[in-house]
């Protein structure tokens, strides 16, 4: 019988995150699956290629379009869980269980492995314009020319995934407050802040353009409408108030992708300066 446990606290050995892999997806052939890319792909990233190539699939995203310009370029979280042999049952398990004995028994089995079970991506600005193709992933931009984004840097989420037998655990919740922080807490990783010279040219163009070249913590999301709900309980809105009842950003109109429906969703994140 197999049996199933997972740790949910950011650095431990079950949530693994990637910095923006750049050179190192250069050979990335997305013909093949993540099983036959070369060994100098790092190992979380064809860990969170599993994921999605499995959980894509399901929806009938071809695996040409699973692999796009941005993975090159975005941070990725996987979570894993740890899974063993044993002829006892499996536990319930939860996303905000602590750890047991049991579980650490699990970890230190010579059967245990880990196996990647969800993941998300952050892609950090800029964000060029949208090359739009009809066959793109359903959580792509919308056709270009009918939403006008702002000109102030944001950060994207998406590629949210985790397998069927995982689902109900909180663990796309647990993802998404993992990326959310991360970014709250690195600001000058996402964007590393401009030179002095940009920014006295910013200074002189006026404030325009100086908020077009600072990360002030906006966030996005494109998300298929039938799991609009899961990112509103984040703090996403299709309109982004301030908190003196300013619109910063409108209302988009929906598009569809793949016959499914689709809405921007926006937040502006706290950012703490205060870290390296």
């Amino acid at each position: 019988m197999t049996s199933f446990g997972f740790s949910t606290g950011v650095g431990t050995e079950f949530l693994a995150t990637l910095p923006p892999p750049r050179e190192d997806l250069k050979d990335w052939d997305n013909t093949k699956p993540f099983n036959q890319q070369p060994t100098t792909v790092p190992q979380v990233f064809r860990d969170a290629m599993s994921v999605r190539e499995e959980v894509y699939g399901e929806q009938g995203v071809p695996l040409e379009a699973e692999f796009d310009e941005d993975d090159p370029r975005s941070w990725h979280f996987v979570v894993y869980a740890s899974v063993a042999s044993t002829s006892s049952p499996p536990p319930q398990i939860r996303a905000d269980s602590p750890a047991n004995t049991a579980e650490d028994a699990r970890r230190s089995s010579a059967t245990a492995q880990r196996l990647p079970i969800g993941t998300i991506r952050l892609i950090p600005p800029p964000h060029p314009p949208n090359k739009y193709k009809q066959d793109k992933h359903p959580d792509a931009d919308p056709p270009p020319g009918e939403v006008k984004h702002p000109n102030e840097p944001y950060i994207k989420l998406g590629r949210l995934a985790v397998l069927v037998p995982y689902r109900g655990m909180s663990l796309a919740k647990l993802l998404i407050n993992t990326a959310l922080d991360f970014a709250s807490k690195n600001p000058e990783r996402i964007r590393p802040p401009p030179s002095p010279t940009t920014m006295e040219l910013a200074n002189q163009l006026g404030k325009a353009v100086e908020d077009s070249v600072i990360w002030k913590g906006l966030a996005m999301v494109h998300a298929q409408v039938s799991v609009a709900h899961l990112w509103a309980k984040h703090g996403f809105s299709e309109e982004l108030v301030t908190k003196d009842g300013e619109v910063e950003i409108d209302k988009e109109e929906h598009w569809w992708e793949e016959g499914i429906e689709h809405l921007g969703m926006w937040k502006r994140l706290k950012l703490d300066h205060g870290r390296l």
